[in-house]
């Protein structure tokens, strides 16, 4: 049974799915963080298979039922990492791992990098850290950013039905319509006559102001010191394999485990998958 529970930050309310009722410090922990536009659905069918730890999955900034930022603000991946950082401070998690997928585990990467007290493992779903443009994009990576500001201040259309969420989202993804429809139903509501209206901050779609460099990049994963894990779909994003190699230096002794699937292995081959990330629990908690 999952859940739902509300966290409140300083700076911001996250909720969350977890499969306690009441979250103890003291256990061993898996923090888990989903992809971008998902939401803590993502790991509805996982979290009641890892019974062995207790696992709180979060509705990141601007998606599903948590906040969005203050007006000024946008989704910046240091804000991201910033929230993880203020979660595990208000939780008091003192033996804990990060279970990211796609966004979810760039932003765990950014925060693992900085080594923090408890933290006792990371594993990445479809994800070998942040996205890299070279230097020289910088400006043409601005010039998008401010163009696509400029369109989120338009009025939002609202979608007409869940069938064609589901519809939408399955032509820009690898997602079953079962699975799309698990996700998108968390990140909708319905206002006072019954008309479907978006949960998401329109403002999730604007291009960042800036990305990292290979260099940036490869440095934030160089100085993760926990165990680690890299979970992949077989047919999951050529990109992610590509980096991979490139990043080979900060990946050699990193295993790799590929399952039956696409970018949401998670929910496509979920039982391996969480017989894998159990597994590998059991040894980074006990170590």
């Amino acid at each position: 049974m999952l859940y739902e529970t509300q966290i409140k930050l300083p700076h911001l309310s996250l909720a969350a799915l977890a499969n306690s009722e009441v979250i103890d410090p003291r256990k061993p922990t898996l923090v888990c963080l989903h992809g971008f536009l998902d939401n803590a659905n993502s790991f509805a069918t996982l979290m009641p298979l890892l019974n062995n730890y207790q696992c709180v999955a979060i509705d990141m900034a601007g998606h599903g039922k948590s906040e969005h930022r203050s007006i000024d603000a946008y989704y910046h991946l240091s804000d991201y990492a910033y929230d993880v950082y203020q979660l595990i401070v208000t939780l008091q998690l003192r033996n804990f791992a990060l279970l990211g997928h796609s966004l979810g585990a760039i932003v765990s990467s950014l925060y693992a990098s900085t080594r923090p007290k408890g933290l006792r493992g990371f594993i990445a779903i479809e994800s070998c850290g942040p996205l890299t443009q070279s230097a020289d994009t910088t400006a043409a990576q601005l010039r998008e950013c401010f163009i696509s500001r400029a369109k989120a201040n338009k009025a939002i259309i609202h979608p007409r039905n869940i069938e064609a969420v589901v519809k939408s989202r399955c032509a820009v993804s690898d997602l079953s319509p079962k699975h799309a429809q698990q996700i998108m139903i968390r990140n909708l509501k319905t206002d006072a006559v019954g008309n479907l209206q978006w949960r998401t901050d329109k403002r999730l779609r604007t291009n960042s102001a800036m990305r990292m460099t290979e260099e940036q990049a490869s440095s934030v994963l160089a100085n993760i010191e926990c165990p680690r894990l890299l979970i992949l779909g077989n047919q999951g994003f050529e990109k992610i394999k590509a980096a991979i190699a490139l990043r080979d230096p900060v990946f050699f002794d990193v295993p790799v485990s590929t399952f039956e699937g696409g970018h949401h292995v998670h929910l496509e081959s979920v039982t391996p998958v969480a017989n894998c990330i159990d597994k590998y629990c059991a040894h980074f908690f006990k170590s």
